[in-house]
């Protein structure tokens, strides 16, 4: 996936929601930071240096700051996020908790890969980790894509049932 057409993959602007859930408008705002963050170090992996030999790597401590805000914002979500917004899905309407059972699963599978992505750059970075970050960054990035939209699942269907309960 291009740098061009991650924007365009990601849903990085979704809209707020009702001051009542102001928590989800944080999450959406650590989620910009996230895909801002993952957009900078895939650009440098990228990119070459001057005579096309040479690869230029991110710092050292862009891929720490990518792996530390990766793990905030996945256990922001499974702790915290996640349980709230499928508790009032679950008080408001049985039928929307389908699209949580069916939803959960997908960002626990992209929760596993993640976290061993991080295992793998936290920490002892070197040359040989370097060289398989493009591609790393590469499978990370269509992980996102997938985690995102079904978080996006999640906030629709909440915001949906907030508008049936509110209209009763």
């Amino acid at each position: 996936m291009g740098v061009s057409d991650f924007g365009k993959k990601f849903n990085t602007t979704l809209q707020n929601v009702d001051e009542k859930y102001s928590w989800i408008n944080d999450m959406i705002k650590a989620r910009q930071e996230l895909v801002i963050m993952y957009i900078k170090l895939l650009n440098v992996s990228l990119s070459r240096s001057s005579n096309q030999k040479d690869v230029c790597y991110p710092s050292y401590e862009d891929v720490t700051d990518f792996c530390n805000h990766l793990i905030d914002y996945i256990s922001h979500g499974h702790f915290d996020l996640y349980p709230k917004i499928i508790e009032l899905i679950e008080n408001c309407s049985g039928r929307s908790l389908s699209i949580a059972n069916r939803t959960m699963p997908r960002i626990e599978q992209t929760t596993d890969f993640l976290m061993k992505f991080t295992d793998k750059y936290a920490d002892d970075l070197d040359e040989g980790k370097m060289q398989t970050l493009k591609k790393d960054l590469e499978s990370v990035g269509k992980c996102l894509e997938l985690r995102l939209k079904n978080e996006d699942r999640l906030i629709i269907a909440l915001r949906l049932v907030h508008t049936i309960v509110t209209q009763i």
